[in-house]
């Protein structure tokens, strides 16, 4: 079913970011459980001029569909990936079937699928706005909660260009949660961001419907991390 009533501008992004304990502070304690995939499954696809979107990812789409819409799809999706997060945490269950309620969560907790329009002051996205002008322009959206500590101005980052995916990799720290002082968080915030270009055809499955996408190697990266202790 086709869902658009005009062209759409569609902009892709996969995640690879999470959170960690300090005792994996240096990289190589955990880049066995961080480095990208080469694919990744998804439950949308942007190939040609058409977009296809499963319908179970329809279903948990946020947004009004205008002129824009924006994939995200994340490098950690398998329960073993889960099981790695908790690692890198410090967590642990022993409960087999707490820790499949657990990881369902952490998958219904991702987005996966937003509409929008274009809009000349701004989309936010993740971590980022993406303004659209001239040029497509991707700023910083700087917040303790999801950036953390230090503090950074909201700079222009990369102007998007189609077929010209950027990499864009931040670290930050966290002292704090919502209800008071807690042990030290670390982030680290790893995304691939590509604006796809303008497709006719945004088409939604009557069944669910799992993809696979190749997650590009071929892309300029923007360092921002300061390898915090």
């Amino acid at each position: 079913m086709k869902v658009n009533k005009k062209p759409c501008h569609v902009i892709q992004v996969f995640s690879c970011s999470y959170e960690y304990d300090k005792k994996y502070r240096s990289y190589d304690s955990r880049k066995d459980y961080v480095t990208w995939k080469g694919e990744v499954s998804s439950g949308t696809s942007a190939d040609g001029d058409e977009v296809v979107i499963s319908r179970n990812c329809f279903e948990k789409v946020e947004g009004v569909l205008g002129d824009l819409v924006i994939l995200i799809d994340n490098n950690f999706h398998t329960f073993e990936d889960y099981l790695n997060l908790l690692k890198l945490n410090a967590q642990r269950c022993d409960d087999e079937g707490q820790l499949k309620q657990y990881y369902e969560k952490h998958l219904a907790r991702q987005r996966n699928l937003i509409f929008g329009s274009v809009k000349l002051f701004g989309q936010h996205i993740e971590i980022f706005k993406i303004r659209f002008d001239k040029e497509i322009e991707l700023f910083l959206n700087w917040d303790y909660w999801n950036v953390g500590e230090p503090r950074r101005e909201n700079f222009k980052i990369a102007e998007l260009k189609e077929g010209a995916p950027v990499n864009i990799l931040i670290d930050g720290k966290r002292d704090f949660s919502l209800s008071g002082r807690r042990k030290r968080i670390y982030l680290e915030n790893n995304y691939i961001i590509e604006y796809k270009g303008l497709f006719n055809t945004i088409s939604v499955l009557s069944e669910n419907k799992v993809f696979s996408k190749k997650v590009p190697d071929d892309l300029k990266e923007v360092d921002l991390l300061k390898h915090l202790r």
